[in-house]
């Protein structure tokens, strides 16, 4: 239309031209031949005639194209918002309703919808308004029963401010509805078709069968197996039997919904089951809901399930949509009474330190005393073999200057060969420069980036190994060469311990070593107190007889008055807002380890009292960060609580430390999953108690 116009123009201005040629090469005959003059006046007079009238005919011609156009478009747009399926509404600068089509009012069930708000049209938020005229976007509601897509637009308007000159510009929002409700519906079937695959391992199979004769073991068998049989059955889902361990079941995406609505209790049924040995079996079960393949839907159903089981088994692990779900975990861990894969993780960490031309040895931010253990063990073995080994630690970390401190006062002075762990521990900066691409990173006592008491080095070293006792969360240190995860041991050092014996057979450990290993497993099992096996008590006899002295241990865990009256006050603070739970709020503390240490030590004794299951010592620091210490008699597991609010820890020892939160923000949160949790046990116990 616009092309039209211009050529229009062009043609007028070209007309103009033609006629001004004309008129001059006129002139100039007339000059030439003055006997012309009147041929060449008529010539143009007739010239000029016709060509004003063909220029008339055609902006005649354009204007009555243009008034067709436009009549034909006015025509289109008034049967669009009439006829199509499609509901239409405008909304002004301050959200309300100015026009809709009859579609629109129709769909909305309502009547009288003049000068109402989106909000009170629509299935939407308060102040939708605000957030719709943001920024153009489309979503989906549901009325009446049937699904629409609804789109959504801002529309610059003009009004006159009080001055005649002035216009202000505002937007209003224009809202455009469709029917997608057979779509929708299609959608759903096929998500809720969607095959899920799921592994299923019998946690304890050996240690619950041990000792029991064969009837009883195929009695066990059976109802275990008719359990398995009966849930898949009930899921509308088929079961497949690998070995005596292990099934692989399918489900539809709605079933494993429908599990998780139910919170899995397969997994307390399964523990039901009632055998001739002392242990009750425990089920871990892995789901995955994602992959293109089928191959690829059975790996992540694996990854899901050795997720589980590094959490210590007895839980179900759900992948659905890129996000992972646990459920369960609430049975204490059971200790694994073989040592075999400590003594294959020894061979491996030794082939790999064997590798590698450093190694770098690392505890988490602000290291405990099992970090500090584990962290001396793990160096113990690279120094062993020859290689250059080097400690990376928190700067001003309250457990090294407590040992300096204890070292001073009593005049202890490390044996001659234990002087050199004062040479190779570095800051961040000083272990950076000595990273090469053949470097060895060891990771003690934590496994989430978050963690570490260096990013930076994090990030530097390719060739990453972990220990840990800690269960696996969901934020795992990625690419790494091992990851050796026991949720059943009770601390870290336990665990170097163990592969220190496998490492090498003729390696000894200084007295010195010794009792660093030694405070770690004291400090983590609250004295032998809690979190214990019969590996935890061999761990600590063999540093015994390395020559681990308790008497120094004592004198390191020995506590100022300051965080004793601190300690007491905060106890006195304390709150019981359900029965069993206790909790105390530390405010406006500096951000280091005494306040950290202060929080533990304070749920720990709150925890001791008669009537409290589950304590929670809050700290709010002046930085604006929060930290949380949580601790349990193992009748529920904190650490789901604490993993919620971002965090991690064992069942009964947990933490987490927040960003920009108070604990008027945490406190609703940790009362309302305790208070499940608790329940659930009160349930689970009134249950025992018909049963017997």
């Amino acid at each position: 239309m616009f092309n039209r116009f211009n050529r229009n123009m062009n043609s007028k201005a070209d007309t103009n031209i033609y006629l001004l040629i004309i008129l001059l090469l006129s002139a100039v005959v007339c000059y030439l031949q003055p006997k012309l003059i009147i041929p060449a006046l008529i010539i143009v007079a007739v010239t000029y005639y016709f060509a004003r009238r063909n220029l008339i005919n055609k902006e005649i011609f354009f204007s009555s194209y243009l008034d067709n156009i436009i009549r034909n478009i006015e025509r289109t747009n008034h049967y669009a918002v009439r006829k199509l399926d499609i509901g239409m509404a405008v909304f002004s600068k301050d959200g309300k309703l100015q026009w809709k089509n009859e579609l629109f009012q129709m769909w909305t069930g309502k009547k009288n919808l003049e000068g109402k708000r989106p909000e009170e049209v629509l299935p939407l938020p308060p102040n939708s308004f605000e957030l719709l005229s943001v920024r153009d976007g489309e979503q989906l509601i549901q009325m009446e029963g049937r699904y629409y897509k609804m789109r959504y637009a801002s529309v610059q308007t003009q009004e006159r401010a009080e001055r005649k000159d002035n216009l202000n510009t505002s937007s209003g929002l224009m809202i455009y509805l469709t029917d997608v409700t057979d779509f929708e519906i299609l959608r759903q079937k096929y998500g809720n078709d969607k095959l899920c695959l799921a592994y299923a391992r019998f946690d304890n199979y050996e240690e619950v069968m041990r000792g029991m004769s064969e009837t009883n073991i195929a009695n066990v068998n059976g109802e275990i197996n008719e359990l398995l049989s009966k849930w898949a059955a009930s899921q509308h889902g088929f079961i497949c039997r690998m070995n005596k361990e292990m099934c692989l079941l399918g489900f539809t995406q709605s079933a494993v919904l429908d599990m998780i609505e139910d919170k899995f209790t397969i997994l307390d049924r399964f523990r039901e089951v009632r055998s001739g040995n002392h242990f009750a079996p425990t089920l871990s079960i892995g789901i995955s809901c994602d992959g293109l393949t089928l191959e690829e839907l059975m790996q992540n159903a694996n990854k899901s399930l050795s997720v589980a089981l590094s959490r210590g088994g007895d839980q179900a692990v759900v992948l659905k949509d890129q996000a992972t779900q646990f459920f369960g975990g609430t049975s204490t861990v059971a200790a694994k009474s073989t040592r075999v894969r400590a003594r294959i993780v020894a061979q491996t960490i030794r082939e790999q330190m064997l590798q590698a031309d450093r190694i770098f040895v690392m505890g988490h931010h602000n290291e405990d005393y099992d970090a500090i253990g584990a962290t001396i063990g793990m160096a113990k073995l690279g120094m062993s073999i020859g290689k250059p080994t080097i400690i990376v630690a928190s700067e001003n970390n309250e457990y090294y200057n407590r040992i300096a401190e204890v070292m001073e006062k009593k005049n202890i002075i490390l044996a001659n060969e234990d002087a050199k762990y004062l040479d190779i521990v570095l800051s961040e900066d000083d272990a950076l420069k000595l990273v090469t691409p053949k470097s060895m990173l060891i990771l003690v006592d934590h496994h989430r980036p978050v963690l570490a008491a260096s990013k930076k080095l994090l990030e530097a070293v390719a060739n990453k190994i972990v220990v840990d006792h800690h269960r696996r969360a969901e934020d795992i240190i990625s690419d790494t060469i091992l990851l050796y995860l026991e949720p059943s041991s009770s601390s870290t050092s336990e665990l170097v311990t163990e592969l220190i014996g496998y490492f090498d057979d003729r390696l000894e450990i200084t007295p010195s070593e010794a009792t660093a290993l030694y405070a770690g497993i004291v400090l983590d099992t609250k004295n032998f107190a809690v979190q214990t096996g019969e590996r935890t008590f061999e761990a600590a006899a063999l540093l015994r007889r390395s020559g681990a002295d308790p008497n120094l241990v004592r004198l390191l865990f020995k506590d100022d008055m300051d965080l004793v009256q601190a300690k007491a006050k905060l106890i006195a603070e304390a709150r019981m807002p359900l029965p069993g739970l206790a909790i105390t709020v530390l405010r406006n503390a500096t951000r280091d380890t005494k306040s950290s240490v202060l929080a533990a030590q304070t749920a720990d004794t709150l925890l001791t009292i008669d009537g409290i299951s589950v304590s929670a010592a809050i700290v709010e620091y002046k930085d604006g960060f929060l930290g949380v210490s949580a601790r349990s008699d193992g009748t529920i597991n904190v650490q789901i609580i604490m993993e919620e609010l971002g965090g991690g820890g064992h069942q009964t020892v947990a933490g987490v430390q927040i960003a920009n939160k108070r604990a008027r923000d945490v406190e609703p949160q940790i009362i309302a999953l305790a208070k499940t949790q608790l329940e659930e046990r009160d349930n689970n116990e009134s249950n025992s108690a018909a049963r017997c």
